[in-house]
């Protein structure tokens, strides 16, 4: 009976595992699109170079402190920025794909240049974020219950 139950409380786990995944990505879009933001105004009054940008306002995502800590060891930026994002598993692949794009411009160009680019990845990640919440609206609870339903249906099996 206790194995049983345990099965349950496994597929119950896995359908809340699946769920949380969703919300982790929408809050680290929220996150990216606040950095970008900050990112802009940044470069635009203070010409700062992007790797202090990036250490100066990307404390609250993991990826963003990865590429300081990888910068800081000695890694150009674009390769820390490159494999700090790969690293990261709270992004989709189309998410990871913006991620990297940005990074290959950031620090690229001339002032205005990094402002425009700025804008575009603010306008392209504020509509995943809005994707991101819709699909969690849709599919956060079809995943809980899938994970029970399929925690019972396995549980029902071995009985």
């Amino acid at each position: 009976m206790l194995g049983l139950l345990l099965v349950i409380a496994a597929g119950s786990f896995a359908g809340l595992q699946a769920s949380l995944k969703l919300g982790r990505r929408e809050k680290n879009l929220e996150l990216f699109s606040r950095f970008v933001q900050n990112a802009e105004t940044e470069i635009q009054f203070s010409g700062m170079p992007v790797a202090d940008v990036v250490e100066r306002h990307g404390g609250e995502l993991s990826f963003l402190r990865r590429c300081t800590e990888l910068c800081r060891e000695g890694m150009d930026f674009s390769g820390a920025w490159d494999q700090a994002v790969s690293e990261d598993p709270g992004f989709s692949d189309g998410d990871a794909s913006l991620l990297l794009e940005f990074g290959k411009g950031f620090g690229a160009t001339d002032v205005q240049g990094q402002a425009a680019h700025c804008r575009l990845t603010l306008e392209l990640t504020r509509q995943r974020l809005k994707d991101a919440r819709e699909e969690r609206r849709q599919k956060a609870r079809l995943y809980r219950m899938l994970g029970v339903l399929g925690g019972i249906g396995t549980a029902l099996f071995f009985c």
